[in-house]
């Protein structure tokens, strides 16, 4: 699931150690795009499509109503 992406990392840390809180295993990867720096915080793995929904709506629950499923 990808939590968000976020331009300071201190957010996606915080975004991160929230979910950590919960339970949900998360990463942090730092990407770059037009010379620019991003954080993207994504959260699972999820091993199955009942997996994946019942994740993403306790991801949702926390306040990440923009949280989808991505497969990388």
């Amino acid at each position: 699931m990808q939590i968000g992406i976020f331009s300071q990392e201190a957010n996606a840390k915080r975004a991160a150690a929230q979910l950590k809180t919960a339970g949900i295993a998360s990463a942090i990867r730092t990407e770059t795009a037009k010379g620019k720096t991003f954080w993207r915080v994504v959260a699972g793995p999820a091993a199955s499509a009942a997996d994946r929904a019942a994740l993403l709506a306790r991801i949702k629950g926390l306040g990440y109503p923009d949280a989808y499923a991505v497969s990388k």
